[in-house]
């Protein structure tokens, strides 16, 4: 499946690019468990609007979209709010430089799939990260 339409829970396929999906209007996002909920500080029956490739929450991508001047959620705006949220939080230099397990302590809050984050979801251990970083051609410091 394209990964820049996959949704949280994966119960629906993203058909329409001009937005994101909460704003859209074509998703209202998926209800977590209450135990993920307490663990991000929400009460019962929290919604994850996390969207898109980088799983990106409704609030997070408005920012991205106005600091950056989106015009749609294609795939190139994705990547663009990724690489912005990436240098936001002082990380893109050690992305660039090989420094994997830097850049994962210093964005593990914005996605709660990174080792550490601490959002009471399934966290992906490093090695794997730094696999997948070797994989796709990245070079280790």
């Amino acid at each position: 499946s394209d990964p820049y339409r996959v949704v949280y829970g994966y119960k629906h396929v993203i058909q329409d690019f001009s937005d994101h999906p909460a704003i859209t209007g074509e998703w209202r996002g998926e209800r977590l468990p209450d135990s993920m909920c307490a663990s991000a500080g929400l009460g019962p029956g929290c919604i994850s609007t996390a969207a898109g490739r980088y799983q990106i929450i409704r609030p997070t991508w408005l920012a991205a979209k106005d600091a950056l001047g989106l015009t749609d959620f294609s795939p190139e705006s994705q990547d663009r709010a990724a690489l912005y949220l990436i240098e936001k939080r002082g990380a893109l230099d050690d992305v660039q430089e090989g420094r994997v397990s830097d850049a994962v302590a210093k964005v593990r809050r914005e996605w709660a799939s990174l080792p550490g984050a601490g959002w009471g979801q399934g966290e992906r251990p490093l090695a794997s990260l730094i696999a997948a970083y070797t994989t796709a051609g990245g070079t280790l410091a």
